[in-house]
């Protein structure tokens, strides 16, 4: 598959916000290859699920990891998630809200598997499925989002 280059214009008062913003759309990007093919694996009712990988699992803690570090510098930087967005303009800001939105479900999801004694073997199954929903919802939004964004 040849790579695509996209031009994205992003409209922000603090300009480093911007390499900010790309640091949790590092960990979309993550999150949105997983779903791909977790829904797809889940609408091929031949097919036996495989998605979460071993190495699936080993990047999502990476993801974990770098999102964390990266609230903690918007954090640093901004006072809040919502400072942040407030740094945007426009569909810029509509994306980083979106964006925020599926990374701060994502952590808090990791967060409280981690918390469970056992981890995600004992982990509850309905929540499972709800986080998991609601993670799925979320990158169908940010890449909306995205989408407006680059349609500009």
């Amino acid at each position: 598959m040849a790579e695509e280059e996209i031009e994205v214009n992003f409209q922000a008062r603090n300009p480093s916000g911007i390499k900010l913003l790309n640091r949790l759309y590092d960990g979309h990007l993550v999150l949105n290859d997983i779903g791909v093919r977790l829904d797809e694996q889940l609408n091929n009712e031949d097919e036996e699920l495989t998605v979460p990988t071993q190495e699936d699992i080993n990047n999502l803690s990476d993801t974990f990891g770098k999102t964390v570090e990266a609230f903690s510098d918007i954090t640093d930087a901004y006072g809040d998630v919502n400072n942040f967005a407030n740094n945007f303009a426009g569909s810029t800001k509509a994306f980083a809200e979106k964006l925020i939105t599926e990374m701060v479900d994502f952590n808090n999801g990791i967060a409280d598997i981690g918390d469970t004694e056992g981890g995600l073997e004992n982990y509850d199954n309905d929540k499972l499925n709800n986080w998991v929903n609601q993670l799925m919802g979320d990158i169908v939004e940010t890449n909306d989002s995205f989408n407006a964004l680059i349609n500009e």
